[in-house]
């Protein structure tokens, strides 16, 4: 009885020390860059933009597996964007179109993107 109640307040004051053994989890996901802009007119590489993904997890997070998602534009008819986050201006846009990505980080979705082709 005496060798547990020792190893209970070893415990406790190890916890005291250096807090809780649960750490907090951080999952910041981002589509990069978060806003860009091309000229449809130009020649190639001057009327396109790369958008890649990015994540970092930090601390005690569920382990939900990642997803590998579809990139996708929200004005299929003036943009085009490949499989590899390569997007294209095809026409000029009266506003910026939404570039995004189903893929998930640890059940977090990437918030979207915009693209401006002038």
């Amino acid at each position: 009885m005496g060798a547990r109640l020792w190893l209970l307040e070893v415990l406790l004051a190890i916890t005291a020390v250096c807090g809780p053994a649960i750490a907090e989890c951080n999952i910041h996901t981002a589509i990069v860059p978060a806003s860009a802009a091309a000229d449809h007119a130009a020649s190639a590489s001057r009327n396109e933009v790369q958008f890649s993904l990015s994540s970092k997890v930090e601390g005690n997070c569920p382990m939900i597996p990642d997803r590998m998602g579809e990139w996708s534009t929200s004005d299929p008819e003036n943009t085009m964007i490949s499989a590899h986050g390569l997007a294209t201006c095809v026409n000029a846009t009266n506003e910026p179109v939404t570039i995004h990505n189903s893929g998930m980080i640890r059940g977090r979705p990437y918030p979207p993107a915009t693209l401006l082709c002038k």
